[in-house]
């Protein structure tokens, strides 16, 4: 084995993913296996969606993996990409770009049928293991860019309005009870001892950022309305919270209630569109985006 096929054993033996599963032996069978290629920085490797019949192990340099506009990982010495040759579909799950100048060692399908001829055993060994990370990586990917289209009922209230919250929620557990429901902080636990009512989703309490969670909901269309009972009489250490979680209400027409007898007007409106795919139509969000859109061309 000349110096350069050892360099490489020695790399994939001490910073690879191989080195916990591999024996020594199996590593250099492996790099009788392979050949060298180098790419300049900013070079596309590997394009999301084409055909998967090669993967690749990192000799020095540096690689971003990325999908629909998002970063991955970034990938260095050691690390391998590429994997999904080895799943059924056979297609890329990203995109691989050089982020400086890279060497790579690439083991191809018909590299791999050789392996197959000369070490059966091996080969399999290799196949389960390239399977099994395929697997991995698409769940994580998966949940990565799972999308949650459930509608939630948001259930807020400050500690001196969760008495007043619990009272009507009692009153009302009927009707609640027909929407998947998200609560900031301990308003779900005492909601659930004191009425019995189960969430779909819990975020943090207000001030450690619970209500800018309900926000970002609501800006991804995850939010049908707000039961929000305020304390009007105290002064609260999350204001700007509470005012931004009102203004996104009022962009993205979202109905908002701050007291039980708004309340009970929005329960009921919501009640009746319910099974509705209504969008109310927001001419000054509907402006801003075009001035968006246009930024961008």
């Amino acid at each position: 084995m000349d110096t350069e096929h050892k360099n490489i054993v020695n790399t994939l033996m001490t910073k690879s993913i191989l080195k916990k599963t591999f024996s020594l032996r199996e590593i250099e069978i492996f790099v009788k296996n392979i050949y060298f290629r180098k790419y300049k920085d900013k070079t596309q490797i590997i394009a999301e969606g084409e055909p998967a019949v090669f993967l690749m192990f990192i000799m020095s340099g540096k690689v971003r993996v990325s999908s629909q506009d998002c970063q991955l990982a970034i990938l260095q010495e050691g690390d391998m990409f590429g994997e999904s040759m080895f799943s059924n579909e056979s297609s890329r799950m990203a995109n691989v770009v050089t982020l400086e100048q890279t060497s790579v060692i690439v083991f191809t399908i018909e590299q791999y049928e050789k392996l197959i001829k000369n070490s059966p055993d091996i080969a399999l060994k290799y196949k389960h293991f390239f399977e099994s990370i395929y697997h991995y990586n698409k769940n994580k990917n998966d949940s990565f860019f799972h999308v949650d289209t459930t509608k939630y009922l948001a259930l807020i209230a400050h500690n001196d309005m969760k008495e007043s919250l619990v009272d009507f929620i009692k009153q009302n557990i009927e009707l609640v009870n027909q929407f998947p429901l998200v609560a900031t902080g301990t308003t779900g636990l005492i909601l659930y001892k004191n009425t019995g009512l189960v969430l779909s989703k819990k975020v943090k309490s207000g001030p450690l950022g619970g209500d800018q969670a309900i926000g970002s909901m609501i800006s991804t269309d995850n939010i049908r309305g707000v039961l929000f009972f305020r304390d009007p009489l105290s002064s609260h250490p999350h204001h700007a919270d509470i005012e931004a979680l009102g203004r996104l209400c009022d962009v993205y027409q979202i109905p908002f209630a701050t007291n039980p007898s708004t309340a009970k007007a929005v329960l009921t409106y919501l009640i009746h569109t319910f099974s509705e795919n209504i969008h109310t139509f927001n001419p000054t969000l509907e402006k801003y985006n075009q001035q968006q859109n246009n930024i961008i061309k």
